[in-house]
């Protein structure tokens, strides 16, 4: 693992990293008066942000929040230097009016495009594409990216060395066009973390919309997405819109240019994860499970509220195993963990009172004064997340869609109880650990049902064979791996 971190800043010593994403590494807060600041979670950040610290470097992202917009305004131009007290890159905030933010975001990023690459636009009923759908692309979508672009273009022109544009995901379609129209011939890559869905379904989308994403995403040198699926599905739309496409080699042609479509499946960091499991804060909350777990065997699932997590269907699946196999009332508990999210679109708020709802419902059929079948807590919480997953018998992560899902392999290495994972096919990470997981159809809540009974019958020795399996699968693979094999191709592609 050394020798990869080595490996990538080797690669940096002449780079002018420059990170771009909605989301950025740190976000601003009110709390009791005083705007505070908390590092953004996740794989992402915790692989980039080294990269752009060592270098100087710099994140492009969005205001998101008020107190985002309020503290960058106090800088030039809106840049950020972090940390505070000392300095080692820079945040530079693109901010736009909230009327075109909330666009931008919440029309079109989600939930037009995050419900057409992860399937779930009930299609007799919606989406209504209708003008207000596009004047939220014209005045939003494409405003906000090309507010991106022009803020890239700014950032390169500030430093001598040679940029290494990294942009991620599907807020910011545009926006490698948008760049190249403003600065001519730069290296660009992007890298999507979401599934891209099949051509058909692509379809929903505008040809006007189409043509405007796929232009953008070929502007790129680089595409990066987790599996191979995804290449064919993009490179098939691509080939739908009239681009010579190269499926063997992975190759879209758009002129004289050609973008390199490769996968590259994110994992998870080893180092963060055994830290986390020594802090304080970690031990308190392996109390709280250990108590609450007693002598049962414990099924646990941690989602935010997303449409696309498949929530509802993993409770109905508990529920049947429940009917089915009453021997079990009493000696089993469900904990799920999870937070609301994007709950200024009314499918997400519906969504979230619908999860709440069916969780009081088993309850209330099932439960008693001694035994509550389903424990729901409804908030953000790393370190009880992290207890949860050294202590479970068995995780459920079965996803409509996603484009990677790394709950399986934090899980894996923190679990200390042989727990076995049940696991959607549909969730990119099941073609890497499809060896030694329940694999699921998420749609089949009567196959669900037998893999949580499986999971509760089956013997130790298998148990012990399928966890070992796993544990092993996702050392042979971390995220340093995923950020050294883009490297790897840039610079082989940058001579």
């Amino acid at each position: 693992m050394i020798e990869l971190q080595k490996r990538s800043m080797k690669f940096l010593e002449d780079k002018n990293p420059v990170i771009v994403s909605n989301r950025g590494p740190v976000e601003f807060f009110r709390k009791g008066g005083k705007i505070v600041m908390k590092r953004g979670a996740g794989g992402l950040v915790s692989t980039l942000l080294p990269v752009v610290e060592r270098f100087s470097g710099v994140w492009v992202s969005s205001a998101m929040t008020l107190e985002d917009a309020e503290v960058a305004a106090g800088y030039p131009e809106n840049r950020v230097p972090l940390p505070e007290d000392d300095p080692k890159f820079t945040v530079s905030f693109v901010i736009v009016d909230r009327e075109r933010y909330e666009s931008y975001y919440s029309i079109i990023s989600n939930p037009l495009l995050w419900f057409v690459q992860h399937y779930m636009w009930n299609t007799p009923y919606s989406p209504e594409i209708d003008d207000k759908t596009y004047l939220a692309w014209d005045e939003g979508y494409v405003h906000v990216n090309r507010k991106f672009a022009e803020r890239v273009a700014s950032e390169i022109e500030r430093n001598e060395k040679n940029p290494l544009i990294m942009l991620q995901d599907y807020h910011l379609y545009l926006c490698p066009g948008f760049i190249k129209k403003k600065v001519g011939d730069v290296f660009l890559s992007q890298f999507i973390h979401i599934p891209w869905p099949q051509r058909d379904y692509f379809r929903i989308l505008p040809e006007k919309m189409r043509e405007s994403i796929i232009n953008g995403l070929l502007s790129n040198t680089v595409l990066g997405f987790h599996i191979k699926r995804y290449c064919s599905n993009f490179m098939e739309c691509c080939g739908d819109l009239g681009y010579d496409v190269d499926a063997e080699n992975g190759v879209v042609l758009n002129g004289d240019e050609k973008t390199f479509v490769r996968n590259y499946p994110i994992s998870v960091d080893p180092d963060s994860i055994r830290r986390t499991a020594k802090s304080d804060a970690f031990r308190k909350k392996e109390d709280f499970v250990r108590k609450l777990k007693g002598d049962m065997f414990l099924i646990y699932r941690t989602d935010r509220a997303d449409l696309s997590k498949n929530i509802i269907r993993g409770f109905r699946a508990y529920e049947l195993f429940l009917r089915e196999h009453p021997e079990f009332h009493g000696r089993v508990k469900f904990l799920a963990t999870g937070k609301p999210t994007r709950q200024q679109i009314k499918e997400y708020r519906d969504y979230t009172d619908s999860v709440k709802s069916i969780v009081d419902e088993i309850n209330g059929i099932y439960g008693n004064s001694s035994w509550k079948p389903i424990e729901y807590i409804h908030r953000a919480d790393y370190e009880l997340v992290a207890a949860a997953f050294k202590n479970y018998d068995c995780l459920i992560v079965n996803p409509i869609a996603d484009g990677m899902n790394i709950v399986p392999k934090e899980a894996a290495l923190m679990n200390e109880k042989s727990g076995t994972v049940i696991l959607s096919e549909q969730a990119g990470c099941y073609e890497e650990l499809a060896e030694y997981v329940i694999g699921v159809n998420p749609f089949d809540i009567k196959e669900t049902a037998d893999a949580i009974y499986r999971s509760i019958t089956m013997n130790s020795d298998e148990r012990k064979k399928l966890s070992d399996g796993l544990k092993s699968k996702v050392r042979e693979r971390t995220i340093y791996h995923w950020i050294n094999e883009q490297f790897d191709d840039f610079e082989r592609l940058m001579k």
